[in-house]
């Protein structure tokens, strides 16, 4: 029998039972009630159970030999001879991760780097002089079934280092509604090509609605006649005409107000029927594009899921102690925009573990408890999702900001003297941009909250920064419910006609010509005691229209940009304001991110549908750089022993700009620095003569070159060479099996404004 078609099925039901024992272990490491640990166990132990009898009936022999040593281990838990301590968890937690990484490595037909032997003999030496844990004991085989955990009163929690008393045990929330409906499994094609279907049916049904409107205008033009005809018919009476010829006029015009009330009663008949028709349509339309965006929707708690882990390991990893609370999991989007929000969210809640929460000895002199907390609040707002990361740490500092954006030349001196501290905290989505002293795998790497900016546009969404020093940060996310449709407004500059999401259009005003004001040569106008940059569509797009001032003394102006910053964008015309559905540009257009889709109108006429934040951003960001001083060519020296290396690197570094010179080892990058000056080293570390090391350390060593920056590049990628390279000096350590071309030019050009 060929069991391969049960693969995937298995490898979706490891995935449950995987997490399952992650979330398990979270909570088992705060628990102190001895039932909820017991009950957690034993819903532990069922999913590595079951994992063990499929993997064992399907052939996935490594995957149920490490799945029945977790069996074991968690047995002895429930007997009370085995404590859970960290050492244990840690490696319960990477024989879960590496039971998924077996499972896909087969499926795939593809070599496993995993070490099954090692994770069992791990699982045996984790805890060897550990105490067992002071539980009652519990035949396993006889254990009643774990009772489903009731949703949190808060919010749910994780913690590394918090007092048990201060932390929400972690669990899923269940929809007890559907807990006994039949249900299948769909491909995610077929949902959507479902949703494609659905959007071609709101097409369709502005084409009905255009044709109602066409009947609406057809009776117009029968009043209208109707009126002309008794117009007429009293210019003939004041004519002088025969009796024979008035009589033949009034059979005529009778027969023509017979036929015009024909033709005006069937145009009602027929309109009324096509209003009918148009109204159960729009129903039945409305129905199913409801129907489609629940077979599409998920909880946000599929995303919530890995975070608590991630905060966990990274406590471990940065010395930082925090605990992270979620809210809202039962709130639900569409599967794509959690697809596209997951790693922008993960990402945000690292930096809150690594930037925001300070060491907890900081936390303490500054009257903190030594462990940070971290917040993910969803919620929803009409049409739109609210999700809010917050973390009561160190905050932002709006000067370092300033004076970051100068050094890497985002920002000239004077800008940043006059930027206010609200749009300081908006640098931060500049590419390139970090506070990071040193580049580590956590963060740092200059890239980041760009990527998270430019996801939320793509899904016609927003997020804004705030922040106080000393007190934490809250970013907040703005997201379309479901992407089946978007509201739309549409508008006219000059003969073009463009779309605008609604989300992004906090209003409209008029802008009177004689109310404009000018500040530091940008034109102003006042909307509710706030002074707000007045900008024409037609130039943000480049469009060579002229002035709306110039043909009208009033203009519509559109309230749009981030809420921090809002900008009144002139239009021509407020045209419509609709449903509609973005059809995606194709490949030729994807970099333009001025564009975020195209629609169909009901007449078939093709709009496109704007990004007025990214366009916004896009024209102070040409601002920011025109006001930025001329930079030298900053002159690199890269160091590798290794031809091809050494020739990769200083083509990806030319290529950017930079002049480079190569080096065949320390010893040789030595002599050269005697020669003349380097602004950065890029260096390998396994080198003869000198090494990496050896060249950092005496780089720091002599006054003349201390101060310049050095990334080691090597295939060395244990901690304990990384500590190694950072103790000698490097600023910053980047492993071969990691590179790639845009995280070495970002840190070169972070670290270049460093040293400036």
């Amino acid at each position: 029998m060929d069991l391969s078609s049960f693969y995937h099925q298995f490898r979706e039901e490891s995935v449950e039972n995987v997490r399952v024992l992650g979330e398990g272990l979270l909570n088992l490491e705060q628990a102190t009630d001895p039932g909820e640990q017991q009950a957690t166990i034993a819903q532990i132990f069922r999913a590595m159970h079951t994992i063990k009898g499929s993997a064992r009936m399907l052939g996935f022999d490594e995957v149920g030999r490490l799945a029945h040593e977790l069996e074991t281990v968690l047995g002895e838990m429930r007997q009370g001879k085995r404590a859970l301590e960290r050492p244990l968890a840690n490696v319960l937690l990477r024989s879960g991760d590496a039971i998924l990484e077996l499972i896909n490595a087969t499926i795939e037909g593809r070599p496993c780097p995993v070490n099954v032997d090692e994770l069992i003999g791990g699982l045996g030496g984790a805890q060897a002089n550990a105490a067992p844990a002071a539980m009652p004991a519990t035949d396993v085989s006889e254990a009643p079934p774990a009772p489903e955990a009731a949703p949190p009163p808060r919010g749910t929690s994780a913690s590394a280092a918090a007092p048990p008393s201060t932390t929400v045990p972690l669990s899923r929330v269940v929809n007890q509604r559907h807990q006994n409906q039949p249900t299948i499994r769909v491909r995610v094609d077929r949902l959507d090509r479902m949703l494609n279907l659905a959007g071609e049916l709101v097409i369709s049904q502005q084409s009905l609605a255009n044709h109602g409107e066409q009947w609406q205008e057809l009776q117009n033009k029968c009043s209208q006649q109707q009126a002309a005809m008794l117009a007429f018919e009293e210019a003939l009476e004041s004519m002088a005409l025969t009796g024979g010829q008035r009589k033949q006029l009034d059979q005529h015009l009778g027969s023509l107000h017979a036929i015009g009330r024909e033709v005006r009663g069937l145009i009602h008949q027929e309109s009324d029927r096509v209003m009918r028709h148009t109204n159960q349509h729009a129903q039945l339309v409305k129905d199913l594009e409801q129907e489609v965006m629940r077979a599409r929707l998920l909880p946000i708690a599929t995303v919530y899921a890995g975070l608590p882990r991630a905060v966990r390991d990274l406590t471990q990893t940065t010395g930082h102690e925090a605990r992270i609370e979620l809210y809202g999991e039962t709130v639900e989007l569409d599967r794509k925009v959690l697809e596209l929000i997951n790693d922008p969210l993960m990402h945000m809640v690292r930096n809150a573990v690594d930037h925001g929460i300070e060491p907890p000895a900081e936390r303490e002199a500054a009257g903190k408890p030594p462990y940070g907390l971290i917040e993910v609040r969803a919620e929803t707002l009409g049409g739109k999702v609210r999700i809010i990361i917050s973390d009561d740490g160190r905050g932002m500092d709006p000067q370092r900001l300033r004076e970051r954006a100068v050094r890497l030349g985002l920002l000239s001196a004077e800008a940043s003297a006059l930027m206010p501290n609200s749009e300081a905290f908006e640098l931060i989505f500049q590419p390139g941009f970090s506070t990071a002293q040193q580049i580590t795998e956590i963060s740092g790497r200059g890239v980041g909250m760009d990527v998270v900016r430019a996801n939320l546009t793509e899904l016609g969404g927003q997020v804004e920064v705030e922040s106080e020093l000393g007190h934490g940060s809250r970013i907040i996310l703005t997201l379309p419910l479901t992407l089946v449709t978007t509201r739309i407004l549409l508008v006219r500059t000059g003969r073009s006609i463009f779309a605008l999401p609604a989300t992004s259009c906090y209003g409209t005003v008029w802008a009177y010509h004689n109310e404009i004001r000018s500040l530091e040569g940008q034109p102003t106008i006042l909307v509710e005691e706030r002074t707000l940059a007045l900008i024409a569509l037609a130039e943000l797009l480049g469009l060579s229209e002229p002035s709306p001032f110039s043909r009208h003394s009033r203009v519509p102006a559109i309230i749009t940009g981030s809420n921090q910053r809002p900008v009144a964008l002139l239009v021509d015309e407020l045209v419509d304001e609709r449903e509609a559905v973005v059809k995606p540009l194709g490949p030729l257009f994807e970099k333009h991110q001025h564009f975020g889709g195209a629609i169909q109108l009901g007449d078939g006429t093709l709009v496109l549908l704007l990004n007025p934040v990214q366009v916004i951003q896009n024209k102070r960001s040409n601002i920011v750089v025109s006001q930025a001083p001329t930079v030298q060519r900053s002159r690199l020296l890269v160091v590798d022993d290794s031809f091809t290396t050494r020739e990769l690197i200083c083509s990806i570094l030319q290529s950017a700009g930079y002049e480079v010179t190569p080096a065949i080892d320390g010893a040789d990058a030595l002599g050269r620095m005697q020669q003349q000056p380097y602004d950065l080293v890029v260096s390998d570390i396994e080198m003869p003569r000198v090494d990496g090391f050896g060249l950092t350390s005496q780089i720091r060593a002599n006054p003349t070159t201390s101060r310049i920056p050095v990334i080691l590049i090597t295939s060395l990628a244990s901690e304990e060479h990384r500590r190694r390279g950072l103790e000698a000096g490097a600023q910053a350590y980047i492993v071969k099996s990691q590179f790639n071309q845009e995280s070495l030019l970002d840190v070169v050009q972070q670290l270049l404004g460093t040293a400036n």
